[in-house]
């Protein structure tokens, strides 16, 4: 066991300690069943993705710090206990080998920080962190808070928090290698698409916190590639390199730009324009790639054009119609998608039948 010194601090009648410890240790004192994406009684659920990236951070050698305290409480039952030590000292005995884990297994509950925390779980902790070295966080310590306690002090110490730019927050983690492999290819599409001189997006894509007149986030952007699944997409097999897969978005949207006569450097009022067209129209180009390979056409701007009218043309739609009028369709994230789905799948029936001249083998 080993003495942890604790100092006393007091607000408004309620009293906790602050102290340090080996956050590889601590981890293995809390309850693991709260790492299964479940709900809790007091806390948000874990997200596994987070914990990757937290555990990626810690592992950098001179680069992951976590300055910042966790709010814990022993659980009910707990054998840690807080005593008296010289002036205004006090201590806990924590448990340090494994067989005194083991007996204070469930011992604390993690009030705020939790994804700090599990971040030095087994499962989750980086290889390049090893036991040779020495890695503390702080902590703060209520003894035996209730249930209600507990609630009260996660509400607190959250909702007085302004949120932080989510898009700012995706550009630090960038800059501190926290981004795992996909979205750090992701990262490095939508950059080269902000700054290649052919990209109809250049100088248009928020990457973190600068002012940009109806620009579009990074992190949006990011996943809309995601989902639409434009980062993998394979010609015969092969994936797309990132150099392809530019050359590929940038002549895509130049031939939207020039069927319906706008711009995405000088974004108006037109849908298309707005970030729910740009989704609209990125998760439809999978499609137009697979066609391309299909049709053993090359993807030129005039190859897109022309399927961009046989969308129309599939839809029913007249020479004064748009495929952005109708303005429920890109009310929210959900319905652009489908929207998007929808139209994909009837593009690809209306070329089939068109190609083979309805030909069927069983009439």
């Amino acid at each position: 066991m080993k003495k942890v010194m604790l100092l006393e601090v007091r607000q408004h009648g309620k009293r906790f300690f602050i102290g340090k410890y080996d956050p590889r240790l601590l981890v293995q004192m809390a309850d693991p069943s709260i790492d299964n994406e479940g709900t809790q009684q007091a806390q948000r659920p874990l997200e596994r993705k987070r914990l990757r990236e937290i555990a990626r951070y810690v592992g950098q050698k001179d680069k992951g710090f976590l300055p910042a305290s966790v709010m814990l409480g022993t659980s009910k039952n707990s054998p840690i206990t807080v005593q008296k030590d010289s002036g205004d000292w006090y201590y806990a005995m924590f448990p340090e080998t494994p067989e005194e884990l083991r007996r204070y297994a469930c011992s604390i509950d993690i009030i705020d920080g939790q994804h700090r925390l599990f971040a030095f779980a087994p499962k989750y902790l980086s290889e390049k962190m090893k036991n040779s070295i020495r890695y503390e966080i702080p902590f703060s310590l209520f003894t035996a808070p209730t249930l209600k306690l507990r609630r009260e002090l996660f509400t607190v110490t959250n909702e007085k928090q302004k949120a932080v730019n989510s898009n700012l927050l995706m550009y630090l983690r960038k800059k501190l290698g926290m981004l795992d492999v996909d979205d750090e290819k992701r990262y490095r599409l939508v950059s080269e698409l902000n700054k290649n001189p052919l990209s109809p997006l250049r100088g248009r894509i928020i990457m973190s916190a600068e002012k940009i007149t109806k620009g579009y986030k990074a992190n949006q952007l990011m996943r809309i590639i995601d989902k639409s699944k434009l980062d993998r997409v394979s010609i015969n097999g092969v994936p797309c390199s990132e150099k392809e897969q530019v050359v590929a978005i940038c002549t895509y949207l130049k031939a939207w730009e020039t069927y319906h006569g706008l711009e995405y450097a000088n974004p108006g009022k037109e849908t298309m324009t707005k970030i729910s067209g740009l989704r609209y129209v990125l998760f439809l180009l999978p499609t137009f790639i697979e066609y391309s390979v299909s049709s053993q056409n090359r993807f030129t701007k005039e190859f897109v054009l022309s399927v961009i009218r046989n969308l129309k043309d599939s839809k029913g739609l007249t020479e004064e119609q748009t495929l952005f009028d109708n303005a429920l369709d890109f009310r929210g994230e959900g319905a652009t998608v489908k929207r998007a789905t929808d139209d994909a799948q009837r593009l690809k029936e209306y070329l089939t039948s068109r190609d083979t001249g309805g030909f069927n083998p069983f009439a």
